[in-house]
């Protein structure tokens, strides 16, 4: 089905499929189903890891910031699932599962569970990989801006971008902060591309599987 689209090949080309794709289609059932899925993968993977934060001994500063993180993940996937036009059609959730498998797989979510949160290579990789899916992980920007916002499921969504944007500020912190002397900068900022090129591959993913289907 994706081999439909051989002249999309960049994250680029594909945002652009993507938004005339809105403008002459809309946002119809599968598509808000598709979202939503992919966002809710999103937010339970990292809410499930940020949950080690609760039983963990951390500086007050990065507890409270991780802490914050973990209940505003679940309330973000929790709002988007209420607000969105669920669809009948099988292939919607089949591919939904492809995608979330490829975000289990690539993104290394069962590690990161396993990890403790404590300076290392591992934690400085999740952070960098949660900060990745905030920001680059956006559909508003995809979507024709004379659109009302105002509607449950687009209001929601843009609440989420919203909270995604306040939170990579404190994303940043921490990836500035981690006092991992074994990490050299020059190895942090490969880890940090690293996990941005997981992330926009993942997206990419995504996008192309949506405008094959359509």
């Amino acid at each position: 089905m994706i081999a439909m689209l051989p002249g999309l090949a960049t994250i680029g080309e594909l945002k652009a499929a993507a938004k005339e794709h809105f403008r002459a289609r809309g946002l119809g059932g599968d598509d808000q189903c598709r979202i939503a899925l992919l966002i809710q993968a999103i937010k339970s993977a990292n809410a499930m890891i940020l949950a080690k934060v609760e039983l963990q001994a951390l500086d007050w500063w990065a507890y409270r910031l991780l802490h914050d993180q973990y209940f505003k993940e679940t309330e973000m996937a929790t709002l988007l699932g209420r607000t969105a036009r669920w669809t009948l059609n099988p292939a919607v959730y089949w591919d939904a599962a492809r995608i979330t498998m490829k975000l289990w797989q690539d993104g290394g979510i069962a590690r990161h569970l396993t990890a403790l949160f404590v300076p290392s290579h591992r934690f400085f990789e999740y952070l960098a990989l949660s900060h990745a899916f905030m920001a680059e992980i956006r559909f508003l920007p995809l979507l024709p801006t004379t659109w009302d916002l105002t509607t449950p499921f687009l209001f929601a969504l843009n609440e989420i971008e919203e909270e995604n944007g306040r939170q990579i500020q404190a994303q940043i912190r921490l990836l500035k902060d981690v006092k991992a002397p074994a990490i050299a900068p020059a190895e942090r900022e490969r880890i940090v591309e690293e996990q941005r090129r997981i992330v926009l591959d993942l997206f990419a993913e995504f996008l192309r599987s949506m405008l094959a289907a359509a």
